[in-house]
């Protein structure tokens, strides 16, 4: 019998439709990227990479998320919001509250009365 060679298929390419803000972070993360690296980013480069690693790298969540609890708990920002960001990812203000899906809200208060639940077990 004679040898059957298999052909594989390329990725399919994804289409992601983006609002001019979430442009503009890609098209700033990109030019970042040029300055650090001295070359465009190739398709397996990370987008949103460690400024500070010698070759593109990942930049890591739980690092980013520790310092933005951080900072926010320097800036006074109460602490049921922190907890809602953590948990959510998202950011809520009465800026943006219109634009924010009303699944990814329900998430986001649901956080925050996870956050007075838990409180109010702690101090009983």
């Amino acid at each position: 019998m004679g040898s059957r060679k298999i052909k594989r298929r390329a990725p399919k390419s994804r289409v992601v439709k983006m609002n001019a803000e979430s442009m503009a972070i890609i098209e700033t993360q990109i030019q970042k990227f040029r300055e650090r690296f001295g070359r465009e980013p190739g398709p397996k480069d990370p987008i949103f990479f460690d400024p500070e690693a010698l070759t593109p790298q990942p930049f890591r969540l739980d690092e980013l998320l520790q310092e933005s609890t951080e900072a926010m708990a320097q800036a006074g920002i109460r602490p049921e919001i922190i907890y809602a960001h953590r948990k959510t990812g998202l950011i809520i203000t009465e800026d943006n509250l219109d634009k924010i899906p009303k699944d990814a809200l329900a998430e986001w208060e649901a956080a925050i009365a996870e956050y007075f639940e838990t409180v109010k077990g702690k101090i009983q």
